[in-house]
């Protein structure tokens, strides 16, 4: 990392910290997954996944925090790789991260149509979605680039707005919960085409899902420079942060499954206000729920289309990146590079919508649950590498650790490459999604030994 670090404003308390991971946690995929969750697994097996993809991301990042002790600068798992394993995992690292979120922000654009077009139907069609979607990323990038205060203060509304419905849905849930909801021999929707659906099958179906749910974890390591007492609270952050996001999703799906039958679920394209009009009865849940979360995934959006464009623009600034992405706008000093590209990463994979509804491949499942799998699969490989990043300092002597630590190190990489096998073998998104995704991560592989050059002449 250069010098600029070092001169970053300690302005950040643990309590914001952890409001940081959080809310980044906890963003459209709450809103969208649910019905998805309904099409692949059984209840039962949905809560399971989510408790054990939650113990999962605990253990793993354990690795996170205490690489933050040994390392607390702005950056996150860029940094660690880098410190452990050189430039080309800086690189790597950097490059996965960005393409997976520039992605990831095409699934939070989807799911703000679908919700619009709860409100006004005659939208839902393919080119309206496409204009539609397109205008959304598009505005909210322009937001970004003229400067940052807009969506700081949209995204703390949104917040404010989607606890609020949370806390309803789960409150309205009370008087209607009983374990037999849990129970179910339905065979979900999307494999009713398969013989002999097995928990396993079901299983590994729901835990493909659900890595979308828990990306933004490393949230409060990315900004470490930021954070007062880093050694110290970063490490809570991101452990508090996650124990309070597995709460509440659990709680959340709980009580979904409560007000809402699994039959029903699965084919809602809004399941939080299908459960208020449910468990309050009427129908004014649908306008005032798909209201409040049109605002929050606003929120979302302009969040994350910062974030994704800070996180290259740091990455370049401090040379792990292509340094094209580090320039400023000359007017708004704002990374304009960075956001515009990420804005055609995230172009491509509407139109990728488009073609997957006018072509009728789906397989059943929407078009941000396709884009939400990909973009979690492809940022997996960065959490295999922080834990190897861990391994590697510990063993040089370059960060502290007990046998009780090296035995969850060890654990954790395990558990970071059974997610990468569940999100492999349970994933049933077309394949077109999967070519696109490779051949942008190529593309910007092939850009290394350009990157390594300029880098070395610069020195």
């Amino acid at each position: 990392m250069n010098s600029e670090n070092s001169s970053l404003k300690q302005d950040i308390g643990l309590i914001t910290a952890i409001s940081i991971v959080v809310g980044n946690m906890i963003g459209s995929g709450i809103y969208g997954l649910p019905s998805a969750l309904a099409k692949v697994a059984t209840p039962s097996i949905t809560i399971l996944a989510w408790i054990s993809v939650a113990i999962g991301a605990i253990i793993i990042a354990l690795s996170y925090g205490n690489l933050s002790r040994a390392i607390p600068k702005a950056g996150g798992p860029v940094v660690y790789a880098e410190a452990a394993l050189g430039n080309f995992s800086g690189y790597t690292v950097s490059l996965i991260w960005w393409v997976g979120a520039a992605i990831g922000n095409a699934a939070i654009v989807d799911l703000m149509f679908t919700t619009l077009a709860e409100l006004t139907p005659g939208l839902n069609t393919p080119i309206y979605r496409l204009a539609t979607t397109l205008l959304f990323l598009w505005f909210f990038t322009y937001i970004n680039i003229i400067g940052v205060k807009f969506a700081g203060w949209v995204s703390i509304t949104s917040n404010i707005l989607k606890f609020i419905v949370f806390a309803l849905v789960i409150f309205v849930a009370i008087p209607y919960f009983n374990l037999d909801i849990l129970v179910s021999d339905q065979i979900p929707t999307a494999l009713a085409d398969k013989q002999d659906v097995s928990f396993f099958t079901m299983f590994a179906a729901a835990i493909a899902l659900l890595f979308w749910a828990f990306t933004g974890l490393e949230s409060s390591t990315m900004a470490g420079g930021e954070i007062k007492n880093p050694e110290k609270n970063i490490h809570r952050s991101i452990i508090f942060g996650l124990l309070i996001v597995a709460i509440i999703y659990i709680l959340l799906n709980i009580s979904l499954f409560a007000l809402v039958p699994q039959s029903e679920l699965a084919q809602s394209d809004s399941p939080f206000a299908d459960a208020i009009n449910n468990g309050l009865g009427g129908n004014y849940g649908k306008i005032i729920i798909n209201f409040i979360i049109m605002v929050s995934l606003i929120g979302t959006l302009a969040g994350w289309i910062l974030v994704t464009a800070r996180s290259v623009y740091a990455a370049s600034k401090d040379k792990f990146f292509i340094q094209a992405f580090s320039k400023l706008h000359p007017k708004y000093s704002t990374p304009h590079i960075a956001l515009i590209i990420s804005g055609i990463i995230t172009t491509i994979f509407l139109i990728l919508n488009f073609y997957s509804e006018v072509s009728g491949n789906q397989k059943m499942l929407s078009h941000f649950v396709n884009i939400t799998t990909v973009a979690a699969f492809i940022n997996l490989p960065t959490y295999v590498i922080t834990v190897i990043a861990e391994y590697i300092l510990v063993r040089k002597g370059k960060l502290k650790s007990s046998k009780l630590n090296n035995i969850r190190i060890i654990l954790a990489l395990i558990i970071s490459l059974v997610f990468l096998y569940f999100g492999w073998i349970g994933s049933i998104v077309p394949s077109i999604y999967w070519i696109i995704s490779g051949i942008l991560l190529a593309i910007g592989m092939l850009c290394y030994p350009m990157f390594i050059k300029k880098l070395k002449d610069k020195k």
